[in-house]
């Protein structure tokens, strides 16, 4: 009888609980907030990005709608706006249309470009000059980025 009493006098000894996965340990909600603000700063400079990129895109949308050689007016413009969207106190916006010809020369100057006086003045426009000047736009939206245009 010796021996059972050692063992009753333990009987009233608890195990402790087995480790549950939850409530988390303070570490892991730490870890938890650090990604929260990791995943809310990468979604707002992500989201910046693309709301800058946003004329741009625009303005590659619009051009595909500009066909034909009475709408050179409306390309002109849509070159313009994309212009002040990025740099809204760019001299060139003011300027005639030898300077804005010059401006648009100097982004792509391996590319031809017409002359704008007689494209967009002109009351029967020329096909030809029209194309032209379609593809130049084309072209420098398609090669252009924000950043570029930022620094216009």
């Amino acid at each position: 009888m010796a021996n059972t009493e050692p063992q009753l006098a333990l009987a009233d000894i608890q195990e402790p609980m087995l480790n549950t996965f939850w409530p988390p340990a303070p570490g892991w909600w730490l870890l938890a907030l650090l990604l929260i603000v990791l995943l809310a700063y990468g979604f707002r400079f992500f989201w910046k990005k693309w709301q800058k990129a946003l004329p741009l895109r625009q303005a590659k949308a619009e051009l595909r709608l500009i066909k034909q050689p009475d709408q050179s007016a409306e390309l002109n413009e849509l070159l313009k706006r994309l212009v002040r969207c990025y740099s809204p106190g760019h001299s060139v916006l003011s300027a005639p249309v030898k300077h804005w010809q010059e401006f648009l020369q100097q982004q792509l100057p391996q590319q031809p470009l017409p002359d704008l006086q007689k494209v967009l003045y002109q009351s029967v426009s020329d096909q030809a000059d029209f194309t032209t000047y379609l593809q130049f736009a084309e072209k420098w939206l398609h090669k252009v980025s924000v950043k570029q245009l930022e620094r216009l």
